[in-house]
């Protein structure tokens, strides 16, 4: 930042400041992730009727099954993975 930017005449001193304030501030995001393992016991998609108002319907959801030594879970997860499943040949006993 200079200091004929601040004293410019087109803009508020205020205003110079904040708007160089916005750009010096970084933003950092973690994201965190769990991992399941398991065989899978059901994969089964949930279908809505389209938004479009057409005939044909689409997945809203997916329900994944998963079956441990010590535990049976349920994931209800995004429709893109059932793309990801089926594509990788993922199929239940």
């Amino acid at each position: 930042m200079v200091g004929s930017e601040v004293y410019s005449s087109e803009m508020k001193k205020t205003e110079v400041m904040m708007e160089n304030f916005r750009r010096a501030i970084g933003l950092r995001i973690k994201e965190y992730k769990e991992v399941y393992e398991g065989e899978v016991t059901e994969l089964s998609p949930e279908e809505t009727e389209s938004v479009t108002g057409g005939y044909g319907k689409s997945i809203s959801h997916v329900i994944v099954g998963l079956k441990t030594v010590k535990v049976t879970k349920q994931l209800k997860l995004d429709p893109t993975i059932y793309d990801a499943l089926i594509k990788e040949k993922v199929y239940f006993h």
